[in-house]
Protein backbone atom coordinates (compact mmCIF):
# COMPACT_ATOMS: atom_id res chain seq x y z
CA UNK A 1 0.00 0.00 0.00
CA UNK A 2 2.68 2.11 1.11
CA UNK A 3 4.22 1.80 -2.90
CA UNK A 4 1.15 2.80 -4.00
CA UNK A 5 0.93 6.17 -2.05
CA UNK A 6 4.76 6.99 -2.74
CA UNK A 7 4.10 6.49 -6.43
CA UNK A 8 0.98 8.88 -6.51
CA UNK A 9 3.22 11.57 -4.71
CA UNK A 10 5.86 11.16 -7.25
CA UNK A 11 3.50 11.81 -9.77
CA UNK A 12 1.07 14.40 -8.33
CA UNK A 13 4.12 16.75 -6.82
CA UNK A 14 5.67 17.24 -10.15
CA UNK A 15 2.24 17.17 -11.60
CA UNK A 16 0.82 20.17 -9.95
CA UNK A 17 4.01 22.47 -10.36
CA UNK A 18 4.26 21.56 -13.89
CA UNK A 19 0.47 22.55 -14.68
CA UNK A 20 0.69 26.16 -12.09
CA UNK A 21 4.17 26.88 -13.33
CA UNK A 22 5.36 27.34 -9.78
CA UNK A 23 8.48 25.73 -10.51
CA UNK A 24 10.91 25.76 -13.27
CA UNK A 25 11.70 22.48 -15.29
CA UNK A 26 15.09 22.34 -14.53
CA UNK A 27 14.48 23.29 -10.62
CA UNK A 28 11.60 20.52 -10.20
CA UNK A 29 13.83 17.83 -12.11
CA UNK A 30 17.01 18.31 -10.03
CA UNK A 31 15.47 18.08 -6.78
CA UNK A 32 13.57 14.69 -8.09
CA UNK A 33 17.74 13.36 -8.98
CA UNK A 34 18.53 15.02 -5.59
CA UNK A 35 15.65 13.01 -4.19
CA UNK A 36 16.07 9.92 -5.87
CA UNK A 37 20.11 9.80 -5.68
CA UNK A 38 19.12 9.97 -1.23
CA UNK A 39 17.13 7.47 -1.65
CA UNK A 40 19.13 5.37 -3.35
CA UNK A 41 21.65 5.86 -0.84
CA UNK A 42 19.85 5.15 2.37
CA UNK A 43 17.96 1.89 0.78
CA UNK A 44 21.67 0.90 -0.17
CA UNK A 45 22.93 1.42 3.33
CA UNK A 46 20.02 0.04 5.05
CA UNK A 47 20.01 -3.31 3.16
CA UNK A 48 19.37 -6.25 5.76
CA UNK A 49 21.26 -9.74 5.31
CA UNK A 50 20.08 -12.80 5.43
CA UNK A 51 21.35 -16.01 7.49
CA UNK A 52 23.99 -16.68 5.20
CA UNK A 53 25.12 -12.80 4.81
CA UNK A 54 23.66 -12.13 1.58
CA UNK A 55 21.59 -9.27 1.29
CA UNK A 56 18.12 -9.91 0.92
CA UNK A 57 16.92 -7.54 -2.45
CA UNK A 58 20.05 -6.66 -4.45
CA UNK A 59 21.48 -3.17 -5.70
CA UNK A 60 20.43 -3.29 -8.69
CA UNK A 61 16.50 -4.17 -7.94
CA UNK A 62 16.90 -1.19 -5.54
CA UNK A 63 18.26 0.87 -8.07
CA UNK A 64 15.70 0.40 -10.65
CA UNK A 65 12.71 0.97 -8.24
CA UNK A 66 14.94 4.28 -7.88
CA UNK A 67 14.59 5.20 -11.53
CA UNK A 68 11.36 3.83 -12.08
CA UNK A 69 10.34 6.77 -9.01
CA UNK A 70 12.29 9.07 -11.13
CA UNK A 71 11.08 8.35 -14.63
CA UNK A 72 7.15 8.86 -13.00
CA UNK A 73 8.30 11.94 -11.51
CA UNK A 74 9.44 13.33 -14.63
CA UNK A 75 6.23 12.48 -16.20
CA UNK A 76 3.99 13.75 -14.05
CA UNK A 77 6.10 16.60 -14.87
CA UNK A 78 5.82 16.17 -18.31
CA UNK A 79 1.83 15.99 -18.44
CA UNK A 80 1.80 18.92 -15.74
CA UNK A 81 3.71 21.50 -18.48
CA UNK A 82 1.51 19.57 -21.32
CA UNK A 83 -1.59 20.38 -19.51
CA UNK A 84 -0.53 24.67 -18.30
CA UNK A 85 0.40 24.65 -22.80
CA UNK A 86 -3.08 23.36 -23.51
CA UNK A 87 -4.52 25.34 -21.14
CA UNK A 88 -3.02 28.45 -22.87
CA UNK A 89 -3.88 27.66 -26.52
Amino acid sequence: MAGYLIAVVAFALPFAFGATGLGRTRLVLGVGGVLALGWLVSMAAGRTQDDQGDPILPIWLLASLVVLLYAIWCGGLWLGLRLRRARAR
